[in-house]
């Protein structure tokens, strides 16, 4: 039982912690923002980030560009991020769905640690986690750390895995554990971004009628010239 508050207690601290957790009515907008920072600094790393001819084979990207871990002896890693799935038809991107992530983890650590992170979702069975209201990132489809460089075989790769991750924290790539990741859509969010009720299922399917802000086209046009059109 005292595990059980002590992770809740780490919780609270960790999401008072992010500057996501504060009231303030362009937070999305703010996360969008920090959202296209952390998908450029993986991709331009001085030739060493993403390949780009991955990128432009991603079927769906996931950002959380501000996960906080906050640990002491049991741990709590949270955070809020953007999801976007690319049209089949145009092969440009959907609105901008949100999301929140949580994971607890137990053994030896102590401190605050905040890192960013960036998933591909490279195949359709990849593709089918996004559309649900809640997955498990660490079962389901198979993922891997992310390749940096141009030295990849992407046929193998794409045989392989659904799902490269990339994490950085203080700018360097560093591996993450998705053991007990849980994704989760965030309702609330979508609402106060889009200004009605909309899911994420319809906002990552690209359903007509859905008017998107000013600063979620920003994000969308700087996303089609990142991960043009294949």
């Amino acid at each position: 039982m005292k595990n059980w508050i002590c992770i809740f207690a780490l919780l609270i601290s960790a999401c008072a912690s992010s500057p996501l957790s504060r009231s303030n009515p362009f937070e999305h907008t703010e996360l969008l923002l920090d959202s296209e920072e952390a998908i450029e600094g993986v991709i331009d790393v001085s030739g060493e980030g993403i390949p780009q001819k991955l990128l432009n084979r991603t079927k769906a990207i996931v950002v959380f560009p501000n996960l906080v871990k906050a640990a002491m002896i049991a741990g709590a890693r949270v955070g809020k991020g953007v999801v976007i799935v690319r049209s089949p038809k145009t092969g440009k991107w959907n609105p901008p769905a949100f999301v929140k992530s949580r994971q607890a983890s137990w053994g030896l650590q102590a401190g605050i640690q905040k890192a960013e992170l960036v998933l591909l979702i490279m195949t359709n069975k990849g593709l089918k986690q996004l559309f649900r209201t809640q997955y498990n990132l660490g079962s389901g489809p198979q993922i891997a750390l992310g390749t940096v460089g141009e030295t990849l075989n992407l046929n193998l790769a794409l045989k392989e895995n659904d799902i490269f991750a990339y994490s950085r924290i203080k700018g360097l790539f560093a591996g993450l554990s998705f053991d007990g990741t849980i994704i989760s859509s965030d309702k609330n969010a979508n609402f106060e971004y889009y200004g009605e009720p909309v899911s994420n299922r319809n906002l990552l399917a690209g359903h007509k009628g859905i008017k998107v802000p000013e600063s979620g086209q920003a994000f969308l046009g700087r996303m089609n010239h990142l991960a043009p059109p294949y």
